[in-house]
């Protein structure tokens, strides 16, 4: 496991990657988000993007799952504290998204042993950027004794 001691600033850690199969849009769309342009093929293509296209918290789902494998299931983690979150491009099916998260500060708490760790993250989709990130999450400061 990796402790706040062990991060610095710029390291990264690069993902995997998810792809975006329409049925899964459709079904994710359909609990949570059952907005036309995530759910109904023909009301979306003619609708402000063309097509049909993955709800946002969607994309957002996709990035927990990548930073869980790559992130969070080397960094000695407690709990989230804080998402700042730009969607930048529609997600549509058939999108292969990969990204990374960078290491932006390590801030141990006073008379604690855990620090707020910031990560700058991306996904990308081929060579474009579809969400940004800012997250704040507790970590351990060092090892347990």
């Amino acid at each position: 496991m990796l402790y706040a001691e062990d991060l610095t600033v710029g390291q990264r850690f690069p993902f995997g990657s998810y792809t975006m199969e329409e049925a899964e849009i459709v079904e994710f769309a359909s609990r949570f988000d059952p907005l036309y342009i995530h759910i109904d093929r023909e009301a979306a293509a003619k609708g402000p993007f063309g097509g049909l296209i993955a709800s946002g918290v969607h994309t957002m789902a996709v990035y927990e799952r990548l930073a869980a494998e790559t992130v969070w299931s080397q960094v000695a983690g407690i709990a989230g504290k804080r998402f700042e979150i730009d969607l930048l491009r529609p997600v549509r099916p058939g999108a292969v998204l990969t990204g990374y998260a960078e290491v932006a500060n390590v801030a141990r708490r006073e008379g604690r042993n855990d620090a707020i760790l910031t990560l700058r993250s991306e996904i990308i989709d081929g060579d474009k950027t579809v969400l940004a990130l800012r997250i704040e999450s507790l970590i351990h400061y060092a090892r347990a004794a």
